[in-house]
């Protein structure tokens, strides 16, 4: 990989841990990448743009996320419904989720980061 490539894909993955609110090491083990590394991209990008740690470069641009549409699905007669079932389902990078009535904001967010759709 070259240098201008190396800038590019470090970019690219330091915008997206910026956006998915997990920690440096959370973010690492989840992406797979060298703790250190991460680490020393991160310090790169700060001292260029004198930028907090939790701010995106300004080199960098931050494409739209995608629309995320929420509808309302009524459960259907032949598949009985869970007594906790909110009766909302999202369906996001081609995985569906339901919703249960007392359902995690935050983790919520965080799934949504993960999958890229927001």
């Amino acid at each position: 990989m070259s240098r201008g490539e190396s800038r590019q894909y470090w970019s690219a993955q330091l915008v997206e841990y910026w956006d998915s609110g997990f920690s440096i090491q959370e973010y690492c083990e989840l992406k797979d990448l060298p703790f250190e590394n991460t680490k020393r991209w991160i310090r790169v990008f700060e001292k260029e743009r004198g930028v907090t740690e939790k701010s995106v470069p300004a080199a960098v641009e931050v494409p739209e996320p995608p629309r995320l549409e929420m509808v309302e699905v009524k459960p259907s007669p032949a598949r009985p419904s869970r007594s906790g079932y909110s009766g909302i389902r999202l369906k996001a990078a081609g995985v569906e989720v339901l919703l249960d009535r007392d359902f995690d904001g935050p983790s919520l967010s965080v799934l949504l980061s993960v999958l890229g759709v927001r």
